[in-house]
């Protein structure tokens, strides 16, 4: 039990900084599309969006230390370490050439000259962040929790001081980039310093002496590089394809309505991150059984939570869209609720499940067709639907993705469809937040200002549904004392089965 204790409180320390960071994003994205306008906000999104080619230019390197440091000897780890760092420095040389010299290219694609300094200067931050990614995995492997959270809290920290100066000084994209960059260099600088005051854990870090274990490392980064490849590209897709048909303007207004909801990402990394060992130790022990149930009770709590919220988001979303990001982009609500379409199924991490049961390849290769639909969809209804059509190729490829996913779960632990989706409660929850919804939607339906709309459907909705849930039987005070205590997929009077 301790040992849970401690676990569950290294995942709320490392969730709680990664927490910081992603709120600040969403943060940042709500300031500066306030701010800079659609216009503005666009073509600084133009030049953010290439944040996707920092991990892919990574390799997969930092995702190595998380195996290898564990199994070296003390005597191995300096020329390991060393090698490490001058893989990932040098990687941060190569991006920051690449976006200096392929700036001109870049904008050209977007039709965009105007941003071929900005993208130089992020380049800048690039590299500084690429050569400091080695900090996360040695921070966690050797339990120094406390600098990996001061590095992720510095960061979102920054993310909302930068948005709040911009807001007050309306300074241009090219010095948020300037500062981006030198912020980036700050946060290398105290990566290595932090690494220093561990010189005890991980001895006198030698950069020549590691060079046989280069081959092996790479074998080993390499089909992760790849498959973060799949992932990234999979994400900024429609974005690009936006940006290089209809440019900056539209690519602001559509940029806000594919946003995605902070908090959804953090509670399911959070939740799984507990939840992956105890699935991997349950096929250990070739109990499908017992995997399917566990399956099952952790899509109950994630939808008693995500349902709900996508239902008031697509209800709302038209008063909520304008009163967040101002009225400009009342146009971002169609592309909004198509992508809300995607709420019901991230109710699991597929992908995980799918590891856990010794098939990480399916991960890949399910995921290389699901782009490759992906893109085909977005070239083609981008030119017969227009505007819509790549959001409505993102959700259609990801839905017929987590369909492949979940046939394969279900007949690789030989369990029914009911057996691993807990099928009557999804029901319960469905019917009781459409129920709160309508209810909410009658009662504020009077109302004409965004702001008194919002402030009232929030507590009316959300008291219908704990009240409608707490009749229906699938939400109880007990549970949520459960939760709070940490025993989020049980009762209480459960743990006995645990000892």
């Amino acid at each position: 039990m301790n040992d849970d204790r401690s676990m569950g409180g290294k995942v709320g320390i490392v969730g709680s900084g990664r927490g910081i960071y992603v709120f600040s994003l969403f943060i940042l994205n709500i300031g500066l599309a306030r701010s800079m306008g659609t216009a503005g906000f666009g073509a600084f999104q133009q030049v953010f969006m290439f944040s996707a080619l920092f991990m892919i230019l990574s390799i997969g390197i930092p995702e190595t230390l998380y195996f290898f440091l564990p199994r070296l000897t003390p005597e191995e780890r300096p020329g390991f370490l060393g090698q490490t760092l001058l893989i990932l420095g040098m990687g941060g040389v190569l991006v920051a050439c690449v976006f200096w010299f392929g700036a001109p290219l870049f904008a050209g694609i977007q039709k965009n000259p105007e941003i071929v300094s900005n993208l130089r200067l992020f380049g800048l931050y690039g590299g500084f962040l690429i050569a400091s990614s080695f900090a996360d995995p040695i921070f966690i492997t050797f339990k120094r929790l406390k600098y990996l959270f001061i590095l992720s809290s510095l960061h979102g920290i920054f993310f909302i001081v930068l948005t709040v100066w911009q807001y007050i000084t309306k300074a241009d994209a090219q010095k948020l980039f300037i500062v981006m960059a030198v912020f980036g260099l700050v946060k290398l600088m105290l990566s290595v310093m932090y690494l220093y005051k561990m010189r005890g854990d991980t001895g006198p870090i030698s950069f020549f002496s590691g060079r046989h274990m280069v081959l092996l490392q790479m074998s080993f980064s390499l089909p992760i590089a790849l498959t973060n490849t799949i992932d990234i590209i999979s994400k900024w897709l429609d974005k690009f394809v936006i940006s290089i048909f209809y440019g900056a303007v539209p690519l602001g207004i559509y940029y806000v309505g594919a946003i995605e909801i902070p908090f959804i990402g953090v509670l399911l990394s959070s939740i799984y991150s507990v939840v992956s060992p105890v699935i991997n130790k349950l096929h250990h022990d070739q109990n499908n059984a017992g995997f399917a149930l566990f399956v099952n009770k952790t899509l109950k709590l994630t939808a008693k939570i995500i349902w709900p919220l996508f239902v008031y988001l697509m209800i709302f979303s038209d008063h909520l869209v304008p009163l967040v990001f101002r009225a400009d982009y009342a146009a971002s609500v169609p592309t909004f609720r198509i992508y809300l379409l995607l709420m019901p199924v991230r109710i699991a991490l597929y992908g995980v499940i799918i590891i856990a049961l010794g098939k990480p390849k399916v991960v890949f290769w399910t995921s290389f067709a699901a782009l490759a639909v992906n893109l085909v969809l977005n070239v083609v209804l981008i030119r017969f639907i227009g505007f819509q059509g790549p959001a409505i190729a993102t959700v259609f490829s990801t839905y017929v993705h987590v369909i492949i996913l979940m046939v394969i779960i279900i007949r690789t632990l030989k369990v029914s469809f009911g057996d691993l989706v807990p099928v009557k409660t999804l029901f319960d929850i469905g019917i009781t937040s459409t129920i709160a919804g309508l209810v909410a939607f009658l009662l504020t339906r009077m109302f004409v200002r965004d702001i008194k709309v919002v402030t009232m459907s929030l507590p009316i909705f959300f008291g219908a549904y704990i009240f409608l849930a707490s009749k229906a039987g699938f939400i109880k005070i007990l549970s949520l004392t459960d939760l709070l205590e940490g025993n989020f997929l049980g009762k209480r009077n459960d743990r006995s089965s645990d000892k």
